[in-house]
């Protein structure tokens, strides 16, 4: 164990980088952290284009906040990764990774050529052997070790988007009991995420084109706004726009309609095949969670209580931003 319990979390997306500062513990602690827009053209659905401009503004924005930490960790999210439920007999140690691979090959032939794989095993029996595995491009995996070369980062490791989330909600937003199964719903700009967590571990994942993008279009349109105007509406989770109760619905209702369905889709899958007990609860994180009135629309249309995900333990500032900082936060996270 490294003895500067203070670690780096970082997460790029296509808008916005985001960093969170955390000291490890039984009980993590929300430092410090930062978020900056991206820079133009750098990042297109967790693909590096320009390296050197974005290792660039982390190293300003790590100084100019004084985000120090020997360590960093980084989120990884893009359509390209698969997160997939992992079932197999009862095998050694050894026999787990190529049985993996196989079982993978068959599903899709030819990835194993280029993708990194890593596995997380959560039960085991005498039997059987259960838990969770994934799937990276090697080439994003390579482009970010560079990046954090370039940055002057020490790269501690690199975790995959829905294992971020999972820990961030289990260290900070609702400590899993038995029997607590909830959906973590992460809308970002052009992707959003559906995970399933049993007992705070991530047991599905599924992503879905669409996010914020989708909805800007349409206030866009519906007010003959500039795109200027509609990010700074965005920033005010769109509270300064005169909306009906009917033009809100109708907002979400297209403009989340990708998301409704995978939803939905989810849902019934979890009540036929993977969680008995039914889902308790959804929670929504990225900046595509706060269009006004879609909790309740998605909970009124799902019958279950929806809400912002948020910490029970950071301060007011980093609170308002808490729904955007998860993946940077549970980046930073150790998994023992």
């Amino acid at each position: 164990m490294f003895r500067d319990k203070k670690v780096l979390g970082i997460d790029i997306g296509s808008q916005n980088i985001k960093l969170a500062l955390i000291k490890q513990g039984s009980q993590p602690e929300l430092m410090a952290w930062a978020m900056v827009p991206t820079p133009i053209n750098c990042v297109q659905d967790g693909m590096i284009l320009n390296n050197q401009a974005l290792a660039e503004e982390i190293k300003k924005v790590i100084k100019e906040h004084k985000l120090t930490a020997q360590k960093a960790a980084v989120n990884l999210n893009a359509s390209s990764i698969v997160v997939r439920e992992l079932r197999l007999p009862a095998l050694e140690d050894k026999e787990i990774k190529p049985a993996v691979r196989f079982g993978l090959s068959q599903s899709f032939p030819d990835i194993i050529q280029t993708h990194s794989l890593a596995f997380k095993i959560y039960n085991r029996t005498s039997e059987s052997l259960e838990g969770i595995t994934t799937l990276c491009p090697r080439k994003i995996i390579e482009d970010y070790q560079e990046l954090a070369e370039k940055a002057d980062i020490s790269l501690k490791y690199l975790d995959v988007n829905a294992n971020s989330l999972a820990k961030a909600y289990k260290s900070f937003v609702d400590f899993p009991q038995t029997g607590n199964s909830a959906l973590l719903v992460d809308i970002r700009t052009n992707m959003s995420q559906v995970n399933v967590l049993q007992e705070g571990k991530i047991i599905l994942s599924r992503n879905v084109t669409g996010g914020l993008a989708s909805v800007d279009s349409l206030v866009e349109k519906y007010f003959n706004m500039a795109p200027e105007e509609i990010a700074a509406a965005r920033l005010n989770g769109y509270q300064n726009l005169s909306l009906g109760r009917e033009e809100i619905d109708a907002c979400i209702r297209i403009g989340y309609a990708f998301l409704e369905d995978l939803i939905r889709q989810t849902l019934e899958f979890c009540s036929y095949n993977k969680v008995k007990e039914g889902i308790n609860s959804i929670s929504l994180c990225g900046s595509g969670s706060v269009f006004p009135g879609l909790e309740s629309y998605f909970s009124a249309i799902f019958n279950l209580p929806v809400h912002l995900a948020q910490a029970k333990h950071v301060s007011p500032e980093a609170s308002e931003q808490f729904y955007i900082l998860l993946p940077a936060i549970g980046a930073a996270l150790r998994e023992d």
